[in-house]
């Protein structure tokens, strides 16, 4: 796995101490050097883990077990495990320990690691649950001489395209969990420019945070929650229709439902508006569950619309060329010199059947340059070449990672959470100029130039600047 001139380095770190024992969550642990110890982020993960019962074949798989701490835990509490690790003293110390605490864990070398992935560290598709406690420091905030190639392997991500990468094809090529199953990571809540989120999303993953630890420096790790969106429903595709919306609202069709649409004829926008279509647009519905209508508002719709924005930056230049506008626009500009086009929009609309209530969420987006309409643009402009079925794998995993019920413990702890950079926040109101300065469920509020504050919740009455007219 490492070059040969690691090897000397290796050995002088190998030698510094014999090894120690640490006792963690009642259980002691032998820990030679060079293997991971449980730290802040162990705990982290294990307060997630405890609170998922065995569920399905019980099968979980854990990368880069280090001490073995959580891969015994687990073992304790029913789990048939396996684990791995590209360090061969952390499968030894696995091994040993599991033995002393007289549980079976199954470990083998390999895993997810500087040079790739090793699946034959372990059985492919098999698994409910998979854990990994990634390698999430970058490289630059390690100095060369503090670890050795080993535990340098454990703690900093050094794969050329980021081991988070590695991990979500692994996932979507269907490796390491089961289709219904979840994985739980420990990482960073960005890589380089990315969120992490971002990252697993544009691979078809759903991602949520589920538990958050911040450090004194302010630092913070997240455990995220990640799995493939609505692989129990049914996701339908037609040619033409009037609305896909509609066609949800008044059809058959269970919570997790999708359609998409070629061409729709009577798509429709807020307040009524029509939605100008053509063939190349990404035309889309979910059914969302009727549980979730008391929190469908209009901060929703703009959370929405912040989450498609974010996972639609494909590289770093698109950071400053995508934006969202209240409550559920979004907006794309090639230089900064240019006026804000729409290109796309979300709407949610609900319906009431007796006593049977139920929501329904759409998405549009432009992605092809042929057939604009006045004051629209397109993906397509600004490089982004996507199909319709790769934009739909993108969007599901949006709208699962927000809204999906995958598993009682893995409810969001930041939802509505919506970064003020992306937002277009200079307008005129009551003639007068104007800042967006909050939002809240049903309005924002503005700020005028003399510190007049403006609830509004008609976005009808505000004229947003540098917004080409449509």
């Amino acid at each position: 796995m490492f070059e040969p001139e690691n090897t000397l380095k290796e050995i002088q770190f190998l030698n510094r101490n014999d090894g120690q024992l640490r006792t963690w969550n009642s259980m002691e642990l032998f820990i030679p050097p060079t293997v991971y110890p449980p730290r802040e982020d162990t705990d982290l993960l294990n307060e997630v883990l405890m609170s998922i019962r065995p569920f399905g074949t019980k099968n979980l798989l854990e990368i880069g077990s280090g001490s073995g701490a959580l891969a015994i835990n687990v073992a304790k509490l029913g789990w048939n495990v396996d684990a791995c690790d590209i360090n061969p003293f952390a499968v030894a110390a696995t091994r040993f320990n599991a033995t002393e605490a007289g549980v079976e864990v199954n470990v083998k070398e390999g895993g997810i690691g500087p040079h790739g992935e090793n699946s034959s560290a372990w059985q492919p598709g098999a698994y409910d649950v998979v854990l990994w406690n990634m390698p999430y420091i970058p490289a630059d905030e390690i100095g060369d001489e503090l670890l050795g190639p080993l535990e340098e392997a454990a703690l900093v991500d050094t794969h050329p395209e980021g081991l988070l990468t590695v991990f979500a094809r692994t996932m979507a090529n269907n490796t390491l969990c089961k289709m219904n199953g979840i994985a739980l990571l420990v990482c960073r809540e960005n890589v380089g420019w990315r969120r992490s989120i971002d990252i697993l999303r544009q691979h078809g993953l759903a991602a949520r945070i589920v538990r958050t630890h911040t450090f004194e420096d302010d630092e913070a790790i997240h455990v995220l929650a990640v799995w493939h969106p609505f692989v129990s429903n049914k996701h339908h595709r037609v040619r033409e229709i009037d609305s896909t919306n509609a066609e949800l609202l008044r059809g058959q069709y269970a919570p997790g439902d999708s359609l998409i649409a070629q061409i729709q004829t009577s798509g429709r926008g807020r307040h009524g508006r029509t939605w100008q279509d053509h063939p190349q647009s990404f035309k889309g519905s979910w059914v969302l569950d009727g549980k979730d209508l008391s929190s469908i508002n209009l901060k929703m719709q703009l959370y929405v619309a912040h989450e498609i924005c974010h996972v639609l930056r494909f590289n770093n230049l698109l950071i400053g060329q995508l934006n969202i506008k209240w409550p559920n626009d979004l907006l794309l500009r090639e230089t900064t010199e240019q006026q804000w086009r729409k290109f796309g929009g979300i709407l949610f609309q609900s319906y009431s059947k007796g006593n049977e209530q139920g929501v329904v969420l759409g998405i549009g987006i432009n992605s092809d340059i042929d057939n604009l309409c006045e004051g629209q643009g397109s993906l397509g402009q600004l490089g982004v070449e996507t199909s319709i079925s790769e934009l739909f794998s993108i969007l599901n995993a949006v709208v699962a990672s927000i809204f999906e019920s995958k598993h009682p413990a893995l409810k969001a702890i930041e939802q509505q959470v919506i970064n003020d950079e992306v937002i277009i926040k200079n307008c005129i109101y009551r003639n007068k100029s104007c800042t967006l300065v909050s939002i809240e469920s049903t309005e924002i509020t503005l700020t005028d130039e003399s510190g007049n504050r403006f609830s509004v919740d008609d976005d009808d009455q505000i004229e947003w600047l540098n917004l080409h007219p449509q």
